[in-house]
């Protein structure tokens, strides 16, 4: 039986203005960059330096939901200067990283970031999109612009492969379902690629794990729906903004906490008491200026 595969896929134009939206430093104007680990490894630091990871849509609009079609995610980031979460943002990244003749396939993990260090690892729904890219040479990598807080270049899928840049660190090392029971079938263990965020003085904790099985877009549709409209979805209720600058630091506007996160590790932090504050934050920080329409749907001002 054929498998019919989505033909819906971004112009040359929409390519060329994603790369000119994040700021992608082109050699030659008119010819798309190659398929290159240069080339991967420059898209992810542009990406998350240009794009943020924001949960607006939920809080600023009449459907409270996010849009998830290419043309949907490209409108709002292209046209409208937003950002979006995991299955936009890396929607957008596995058909500019496909656009551009690399090998990729996208694949949804499961988070499982504890609250607390050293809390056990609880394994949420599928409701995490990633992509895999492999490379002429057969190397395979992470490629993540839709975690909020996450790498800022592509992650070698490896045991014990670490990516530092500007002080942040991720890994990528292996787990096995903490529920497992492949006995019962005769099966062995699952394994799971699982990336980590280093906390310094030598922890690491988990942020979500994943194996390279094959999804389809079906599938991002119902983790997108559930993560829109479950009242159990961390982002259900929240207002948050989060964005990378090209030194490194990290600005996150998390409801009412707006922290600016350096280089080194060190974290500011502001509440804001004014909705005005707030905004201005946003426009400041993150170039959103609300407009008309999304204030009259504004779920969640401060005052």
């Amino acid at each position: 039986m054929t498998v019919a595969v989505s033909q819906e896929q971004f112009t040359r134009e929409q390519l060329f203005n994603i790369l000119r939206h994040i700021n992608y430093p082109l050699e030659n104007p008119d010819e798309l960059p190659k398929p290159t680990y240069e080339t991967l490894r420059e898209l992810e630091y542009r990406c998350v330096t240009s794009i943020p990871f924001e949960t607006l849509s939920l809080r600023l609009t009449k459907a409270r939901e996010v849009d998830i079609t290419l043309q949907g995610i490209y409108d709002r980031i292209i046209n409208q200067h937003r950002g979006g979460w995991c299955f936009s943002l890396n929607k957008l990244a596995y058909e500019l990283l496909r656009g551009l003749g690399f090998t990729v396939q996208f694949t949804i993990a499961r988070v499982c970031k504890p609250l607390n260090y050293g809390d056990p690892i609880r394994f949420q729904m599928l409701s995490h999109r990633v992509s895999i890219v492999r490379l002429k040479d057969g190397s395979k990598y992470l490629f993540d612009i839709g975690f909020g807080n996450t790498s800022f270049y592509p992650i070698p899928l490896k045991e014990g492969a670490v990516v530092e840049y500007f002080g942040h660190k991720r890994r990528m090392s292996k787990t096995v379902h903490n529920e497992a029971q492949p006995e019962l079938l005769g099966n062995p263990p699952q394994q799971l690629w699982l990336m980590e965020e280093y906390l310094g003085e030598d922890k690491w904790v988990p942020c979500y794990a994943f194996t390279e099985d094959q999804f389809y877009e079906i599938d991002c549709e119902m983790g997108n729906f559930y993560t829109c409209h479950s009242p159990k979805s961390v982002f259900y209720s929240s207002f948050w903004c989060v964005q990378a600058t090209l030194d490194g630091k990290i600005y996150m506007l998390l409801d009412k906490q707006f922290k600016i996160r350096t280089a080194t590790g060190n974290v500011e932090t502001i509440v804001f008491t004014k909705e005005q504050d707030r905004l201005d934050a946003l426009e400041k920080y993150f170039g959103i200026v609300l407009t008309e329409e999304e204030l009259k749907y504004h779920d969640q001002k401060i005052e």
